[in-house]
């Protein structure tokens, strides 16, 4: 006697329980995941939903553009048809999806048999099976691996190679055209934006601006940092039709797209790579590569000079370097970071905190510097690798700290020798121990006390 239930519902006669589409499923799956909101993540939110219809269930774009524009009336502010292909012809790109376990191959939640499951593009979770198919306790998976698409730490090692053991703030110095020690927040902006462009200053992340540059101070310090629009403004405050008020009408902006005079650069950024690869794989890449900074945390940006002319023009730029931006997103991009009016940190500016995972605000005991690691303004298309050396930052703040100051320095001296040398004294024991002669005179001078 056949015992068996094809029916789903254990009565006799039933009619049999009818399978879903694929597509189907995958609208389901999508239904269950937040609506992007831009400012916070929408764009790798959008791109994440996008993989997993392309990459996850194996759809093509066209067979995916409706359920994405379903999900897309739940984001704030929908994106246009253009900005919803574009994402899933760079999906159709990725190496496979992202999930907890680590990158998968395309078709992954097509034939996982419900094994794949989320709630969230913020918190999402994966319910797994072990070799007996008993349910396994989910794991969280964190923003970060729902905002880089294709990670892989082991990869990002492997394609920096033996460079991620050589590239530090030394030898990145050694490279740069202004010794980094030596340049200010407002020296670093006058070397990247010629006279009579304009830039806008953040002290606040989700604001208009503290601040135009050059006609107002810029901030030096933060709560949680100092930010640029990496694009040059004019300043102005112009209706941004993709941010809607509460009367349905475009918000005034002066850090949106209409108010940007030139898409100059890109920005590259990783906050969840070791940094040593991180660099390791950057300068070995053939870019316009500008400046190299840190965020006053484990994060890592970087300006890529792309000059273009129009909106239309960055687009297609981006486009063009899709293969090398799908690299730098193995090694850990940020995904997110790839907008036309992305904000970026500004090296020589302090941070003095941060906010937790639990939304509470941390004082640091210090103020954590925003460090320029590189600049070079007018890169060539060249791999930083290639570049030969126009300096040595060991060499020459060891030769001053070796001079000394005279006995009538008013301070400006010794803090300008003492500053040069803390930049590179945590890379270079060199640098230390010249640090420590060099506040050893300044003992026997009477002008310091000994430690």
């Amino acid at each position: 006697m056949n015992t068996s239930d094809t029916s789903g519902q254990g009565g006799a006669g039933a009619a049999p329980k009818q399978r879903l589409t694929v597509e189907e499923r995958a609208a389901r799956y999508v239904a269950k995941l937040d609506g992007a909101v831009a400012g916070a993540g929408g764009h790798a939110a959008t791109f994440h939903v996008a993989c997993v219809l392309v990459q996850g269930f194996g759809l093509s774009p066209s067979a995916a553009l409706g359920i994405l524009e379903g999900y897309n009336a739940r984001c704030s502010p929908p994106w246009s048809h253009a900005e919803l292909m574009h994402k899933l012809h760079g999906a159709e790109k990725a190496p496979g999806l992202m999930t907890k376990q680590g990158l998968q191959p395309r078709g992954c939640l097509r034939d996982a048999g419900g094994n794949y499951q989320e709630t969230g593009t913020d918190r999402a979770r994966i319910i797994e099976t072990d070799a007996q198919g008993r349910r396994v306790e989910p794991r969280e998976r964190s923003p970060e691996q729902i905002d880089r698409p294709g990670y892989d730490a082991q990869k990002l090692k492997d394609m920096a190679g033996a460079w991620s053991g050589t590239v530090d703030l030394v030898w990145l110095a050694n490279r740069s055209s202004l010794d980094p020690a030596q340049v200010t927040a407002s020296g670093f902006l006058q070397a990247l934006y010629p006279a009579g462009e304009k830039v806008v200053i953040f002290s606040v992340y989700k604001s208009q601006g503290q601040a135009i540059w050059p006609a107002e101070k810029v901030p030096t310090e933060g709560a949680e940092g100092v930010w640029f629009l990496a694009q040059p403004v004019d300043g102005l405050a112009h209706p941004n039709p993709r941010s809607l008020g509460k009367d349905g009408q475009p918000k005034m902006s002066r850090r949106s797209e209409e108010s940007v005079t030139a898409f100059r650069y890109i920005v590259l950024e990783s906050d969840v790579s070791d940094m040593r690869d991180w660099l390791g794989l950057l300068v070995q890449l053939p870019l316009r590569i500008e400046a190299i900074y840190t965020s006053g945390g484990r994060s890592i940006h970087a300006l890529m000079r792309v000059d273009c002319a129009t909106r239309g023009a960055w687009d297609e730029e981006r486009k063009a370097l899709a293969p090398v931006l799908n690299l730098l997103h193995i090694g850990g991009n940020d995904a997110g970071a790839l907008s036309c009016v992305r904000l970026t940190r500004l090296p020589g500016a302090l941070r003095l905190g941060k906010t937790d995972e639990a939304g509470i605000y941390r004082r640091f005991p210090q103020p954590k510097l925003q460090k320029l690691l590189y600049l070079r303004p007018g890169a060539p298309v060249r791999a930083i690798k290639d570049l030969a050396p126009v300096r040595d930052v060991e060499a020459m703040w060891c030769g001053v700290a070796a001079t000394g100051i005279a006995e009538s320095d008013d301070g400006s001296g010794q803090r300008w020798i003492e500053g040069g040398l803390g930049y590179y004294a945590n890379v270079s024991e060199r640098v230390r121990k010249a640090r420590a002669d060099f506040r050893a005179k300044l003992v026997a001078m009477g002008m310091a006390e000994s430690v």
